[in-house]
């Protein structure tokens, strides 16, 4: 898990600085530059996420939501 939060903190500050660039004062170049390279970025967080990741040991069919213990209760599977 610890090689995937530097990722998530790089991505978020550049977007975070991408976003409020019109009002720091950056230069219209730069900020064309920054939103060319924005999707790259992204794309290079999820192959981290994805890589590195650990997956969920709760599956869809026992549990609702992966972050609340929430259980199925299976009421909506038909019956034939």
């Amino acid at each position: 898990m610890q090689k995937i939060k530097w990722p998530i903190a790089i991505v978020t500050s550049y977007l975070i600085i991408y976003q409020s660039a019109v009002l720091l004062g950056f230069y219209d170049n730069t900020i064309a530059v920054m939103y060319l390279a924005s999707p790259f970025l992204l794309l290079w967080m999820v192959y981290k996420i994805l890589k590195d990741g650990t997956p969920s040991e709760r599956t869809f069919d026992e549990y609702f939501y992966d972050d609340y213990d929430y259980k199925r209760n299976h009421s909506e599977e038909t019956t034939s």
